[in-house]
């Protein structure tokens, strides 16, 4: 069975389930697309308080399918393409008006650190680890607004440290950083969540849409910025194209002149 979001609709709340277990819930295009649907109906829904973020059978989110990135991200035009989806999956995310919740347990990378980097609210257990090794794996980016959310909640060093070295975090060390609210047993991680959530329904939802709304126009600043001809050029090189043929033939890339 191929990925799927799985959308649990609880009375104000709403939980979406990242779920393809069996390549550790790597997001798929489809995947994206239903999350960018999820995103725009939850902003259009009245009385909606939350959203909660969540992956299935122990992690919470990798990366993009390397095998749909390498059928459908072919050269530099096209990865221009495949960033403006991501941009507008991540502009739906961050157009919601209300408290977003992100339920992180083991993996959680590229395009689930994303996810959870847009959240408001970062709840993992001791076992999640956190981070975007793509500079040794695929040789591709991130986006500016993606690297600008890892400057701002884990500092300019340490995420500097993870992207360029290509290292994962643990827990512990993203907490400490500030890229995760708490780090919570998995047996008390629902009971958080609900606490979390009994917190929300007790503030004013305008003050809360208050602080989404300066926060998403100070983001916006950054996601203005001119970036397609970086897009390009990385998707455009023989690292991406050696990263993906790597990643797919289980060998170790070598960019450069390695």
């Amino acid at each position: 069975m191929s990925g799927r979001i799985l959308l649990d609709q609880a009375g104000d709340s709403w939980t979406l389930t990242v779920s393809n277990p069996q390549r550790r819930n790597a997001l798929s295009f489809e995947m994206y697309a239903s999350l960018d649907d999820a995103f725009r109906r939850a902003a259009a829904q009245r009385g909606l308080r939350a959203l909660v973020l969540r992956g299935a059978d122990g992690h919470f989110a990798g990366g993009t399918d390397i095998n749909e990135l390498s059928e459908r991200v072919t050269d530099g035009p096209r990865g221009v393409e495949y960033e403006h989806l991501m941009a507008r999956v991540q502009s739906a995310l961050l157009d919601l008006r209300i408290p977003v919740i992100a339920l992180v347990e083991g993996v959680c990378v590229g395009g689930g650190l994303v996810l959870a980097a847009l959240s408001d609210l970062v709840y993992c257990t001791p076992d999640a680890r956190f981070g975007s090794p793509i500079a040794r794996t695929l040789g591709n980016t991130l986006s500016a607004t993606s690297l600008n959310r890892m400057y701002a909640l884990l500092g300019r060093r340490l995420a500097t440290r993870m992207l360029f070295t290509a290292t994962l975090i643990d827990a512990e060390t993203a907490r400490q950083a500030g890229f995760v609210t708490d780090v919570v047993p998995s047996q008390d991680l629902e009971t958080t969540l609900q606490s979390t959530l009994a917190s929300i329904r007790a503030c004013s939802p305008e003050s809360l849409w208050s602080f989404k709304e300066l926060e998403r126009r100070i983001d916006r600043a950054v996601g203005d910025l001119a970036v397609d001809d970086v897009y390009r050029r990385v998707y455009g090189s023989a690292d991406f194209r050696e990263g993906v043929d790597a990643f797919l033939t289980k060998r170790r890339a070598r960019f450069g002149d390695a």
